[in-house]
């Protein structure tokens, strides 16, 4: 219980912050884009900047990540044949071999 109330409180005073942040830098910039001009308030800027930023992050890792599932995949199967192969070889193995 008191672990969900600090998390509210944490979650409330970044709030907070958020909102000084953006009452403070409520000037306008012009952002030259190839196709265009936008004309936004610096916190939305860099908030859009951040978020863009997470967006690109989360993307990256979600690749790496089904980049390690299909190598962990071909890996099991891999290790899956090596056994059989080595149990194959243990059953023809000539008595006297170790």
């Amino acid at each position: 219980m008191t672990r969900r109330l600090l998390a509210l409180l944490g979650f409330c005073i970044l709030t907070l912050v958020c909102a000084a942040f953006v009452h403070l830098n409520a000037v306008p910039v012009e952002l030259d884009l190839f196709v265009g001009e936008l004309h936004a308030p610096l916190a939305y800027t860099l908030i859009g900047a951040f978020a863009l930023g997470w967006l690109v992050t989360v993307i990256g890792a979600l690749a790496w990540g089904v980049r390690v599932a299909r190598q962990r995949r071909e890996l099991r199967h891999s290790l899956k044949l090596a056994q059989a192969e080595s149990r194959t070889l243990r059953a023809t193995a000539p008595p006297h071999a170790p």
